[in-house]
């Protein structure tokens, strides 16, 4: 089909206005179509990261597009090299290979990432901790009957979690949890709520020792680990519509 057609599909179910709406707000984004390598897509890798592992599966399976969920081009960049970052797309573009990118927007889409990474953990009846468009946004906090450990258990098991951290007395009942998807450290640290638990990745000291002197706990797992579960279940979305493949870089979990 045309990219252009693509891209819409995958925009009924993380529109590209929800990105705009976060850098309205102040955030950065890119996402959108990064590479166009060509006008047709046939058949695509789904991959969190644009990785030479990624580009070499892609060009494995025949895959002239690929999806990231991060961003190919983040930052505004001055050339090309095989040397550096941009090794991959320029990769891509020498293989034909189009890069389309879904980032913010798939993030606080409905039954996106930050939506699975709470249910996957045992949410039900959501609420979003920060509103950014229309009862859409980033951060969700949930009720939970469980012990802190075993609901570390249910976490590796169905997030496939292989590194992790914990702050908090593992035999205590907790009843709320708030969670974060990807870099939520900001977030976690702007949180008032009342939460037992918060769950995110990517944590600074500072804020791990803001959080635990309000007398709440924590649970730190890989930024991989947090998203590719929520990403698995936009590759199932878009591969009714289209042949589709999808890398998991196992090593970040």
């Amino acid at each position: 089909m045309k990219i252009s057609k693509f891209l819409s599909i995958l925009e009924e179910k993380a529109p590209l206005y929800l990105s705009k709406a976060c850098i309205d707000r102040g955030d950065h984004d890119n996402s959108g179509i990064i590479l166009k390598a060509s006008d047709e897509v046939n058949k695509v890798l789904f991959t969190l990261d644009l990785s030479m592992d990624a580009v070499e599966e892609a060009i494995k399976n025949k895959c002239d597009c690929i999806v990231t969920h991060h961003p190919a081009i983040y930052y505004p960049i001055s050339s090309l090299s095989i040397d550096n970052q941009t090794c991959a797309l320029l990769s891509c573009a020498k293989n034909g290979i189009s890069v389309i990118s879904m980032h913010l927007n798939l993030d606080m889409a409905k039954d996106g990432i930050d939506d699975s990474l709470a249910t996957a953990l045992g949410g039900k009846n959501l609420t979003v901790v920060e509103d950014i468009y229309n009862g859409l946004g980033y951060g969700k906090e949930f009720t939970v009957d469980d012990t802190f450990s075993s609901f570390i258990e249910n976490a590796k098991s169905v997030l496939r979690v292989k590194n992790y951290f914990t702050y908090g007395n593992l035999n205590d009942k907790i009843k709320k949890v708030v969670s974060f998807c990807g870099g939520g450290s900001s977030s976690a640290l702007k949180y008032l709520g009342d939460a037992d638990v918060i769950v995110t990745t990517d944590m600074p000291h500072h804020v791990i020792k803001e959080v635990l002197e309000r007398g709440q706990k924590l649970l730190l797992i890989t930024h991989y680990a947090s998203e590719f579960y929520g990403f698995t279940k936009f590759y199932d979305y878009a591969k009714t519509f289209i042949p589709a493949v999808i890398f998991d870089d196992e090593k970040f979990l």
